[in-house]
Protein backbone atom coordinates (compact mmCIF):
# COMPACT_ATOMS: atom_id res chain seq x y z
CA UNK A 1 0.00 0.00 0.00
CA UNK A 2 1.53 3.48 -1.45
CA UNK A 3 0.61 6.06 1.24
CA UNK A 4 1.60 9.98 0.57
CA UNK A 5 1.09 12.96 3.06
CA UNK A 6 -2.58 14.68 2.80
CA UNK A 7 -4.32 11.51 1.46
CA UNK A 8 -7.72 11.12 3.09
CA UNK A 9 -9.82 7.81 2.75
CA UNK A 10 -6.93 5.53 1.98
CA UNK A 11 -7.75 2.28 4.40
CA UNK A 12 -4.86 0.74 6.27
CA UNK A 13 -5.52 -2.88 7.82
CA UNK A 14 -3.59 -4.27 10.85
CA UNK A 15 -3.27 -8.17 11.10
CA UNK A 16 -3.78 -8.42 15.33
CA UNK A 17 -3.82 -13.32 15.06
CA UNK A 18 -6.14 -12.80 17.72
CA UNK A 19 -9.85 -12.97 17.72
CA UNK A 20 -11.60 -9.39 17.88
CA UNK A 21 -15.54 -10.58 17.59
CA UNK A 22 -16.65 -9.71 20.78
CA UNK A 23 -14.65 -6.15 20.97
CA UNK A 24 -16.48 -3.38 23.30
CA UNK A 25 -13.56 -0.89 21.74
CA UNK A 26 -10.86 -1.37 19.29
CA UNK A 27 -7.48 1.16 19.22
CA UNK A 28 -5.33 1.58 16.84
CA UNK A 29 -2.19 3.82 17.90
CA UNK A 30 -0.19 5.12 15.08
CA UNK A 31 3.61 6.81 16.40
CA UNK A 32 4.39 9.26 13.69
CA UNK A 33 8.31 9.65 12.46
CA UNK A 34 8.84 12.68 15.30
CA UNK A 35 7.54 10.25 17.64
CA UNK A 36 4.22 11.65 18.31
CA UNK A 37 1.10 9.65 18.18
CA UNK A 38 -2.33 9.47 16.67
CA UNK A 39 -4.99 7.21 18.27
CA UNK A 40 -8.05 5.74 16.39
CA UNK A 41 -10.84 4.14 18.12
CA UNK A 42 -14.12 2.60 17.26
CA UNK A 43 -16.67 4.22 19.51
CA UNK A 44 -14.91 7.93 17.90
CA UNK A 45 -13.26 7.57 14.56
CA UNK A 46 -14.69 4.17 12.65
CA UNK A 47 -11.89 1.78 13.15
CA UNK A 48 -13.25 -1.49 12.76
CA UNK A 49 -12.84 -5.69 13.23
CA UNK A 50 -14.52 -6.90 9.84
CA UNK A 51 -16.07 -10.11 10.09
CA UNK A 52 -15.61 -10.91 6.56
CA UNK A 53 -12.06 -11.94 5.26
CA UNK A 54 -10.05 -10.15 2.48
CA UNK A 55 -7.25 -9.88 0.46
CA UNK A 56 -5.25 -6.43 -0.24
CA UNK A 57 -4.01 -5.53 -3.56
CA UNK A 58 -0.57 -6.10 -2.23
CA UNK A 59 -1.52 -10.44 -1.51
CA UNK A 60 -1.70 -10.06 2.04
CA UNK A 61 -4.66 -12.27 3.41
CA UNK A 62 -6.61 -11.12 6.70
CA UNK A 63 -8.96 -13.28 8.20
CA UNK A 64 -12.62 -12.75 9.20
CA UNK A 65 -12.24 -11.05 12.89
CA UNK A 66 -8.77 -11.05 12.28
CA UNK A 67 -7.64 -7.59 11.91
CA UNK A 68 -8.65 -3.63 12.29
CA UNK A 69 -9.37 -1.25 9.72
CA UNK A 70 -9.59 2.62 9.39
CA UNK A 71 -9.98 5.14 6.74
CA UNK A 72 -7.86 7.95 7.08
CA UNK A 73 -9.26 10.89 7.63
CA UNK A 74 -8.22 14.41 6.80
CA UNK A 75 -4.80 16.17 8.97
CA UNK A 76 -4.11 12.24 10.02
CA UNK A 77 -1.16 11.80 7.17
CA UNK A 78 0.51 15.07 8.06
CA UNK A 79 4.09 13.83 7.73
CA UNK A 80 6.33 11.77 5.51
CA UNK A 81 8.75 9.29 6.69
CA UNK A 82 8.42 5.62 8.90
CA UNK A 83 5.25 5.71 10.70
CA UNK A 84 4.33 2.72 13.21
CA UNK A 85 0.84 1.39 14.66
CA UNK A 86 -0.41 -0.73 17.41
CA UNK A 87 -3.77 -2.80 17.70
CA UNK A 88 -5.17 -2.91 20.76
CA UNK A 89 -8.20 -4.46 21.57
CA UNK A 90 -10.70 -4.62 24.82
CA UNK A 91 -14.03 -6.33 25.40
CA UNK A 92 -16.38 -6.78 28.10
CA UNK A 93 -14.56 -9.64 30.32
CA UNK A 94 -12.36 -7.20 30.51
CA UNK A 95 -9.96 -8.67 28.18
CA UNK A 96 -7.07 -6.50 26.96
CA UNK A 97 -5.00 -7.77 23.90
CA UNK A 98 -2.41 -5.31 22.60
CA UNK A 99 -0.56 -6.49 19.06
CA UNK A 100 2.84 -5.88 17.66
CA UNK A 101 3.69 -3.06 16.13
CA UNK A 102 3.31 -2.90 12.50
CA UNK A 103 5.81 -0.40 10.22
CA UNK A 104 4.51 1.57 7.07
CA UNK A 105 6.52 4.36 4.85
CA UNK A 106 4.44 7.71 4.19
CA UNK A 107 5.99 9.37 1.27
CA UNK A 108 5.89 13.36 0.09
CA UNK A 109 2.64 14.51 -1.61
CA UNK A 110 5.12 15.12 -4.30
CA UNK A 111 6.85 11.61 -4.81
Amino acid sequence: MSLKVGEIGKTIRVNTDFDLSANTELTLTFTKPDATTLTKTKTTDGVSAPGTPVTDPGGNVFAANEYMEYDFASGDLDQSGRWFVKATYTDGTPKTFIGGCAEFTVLPAGC
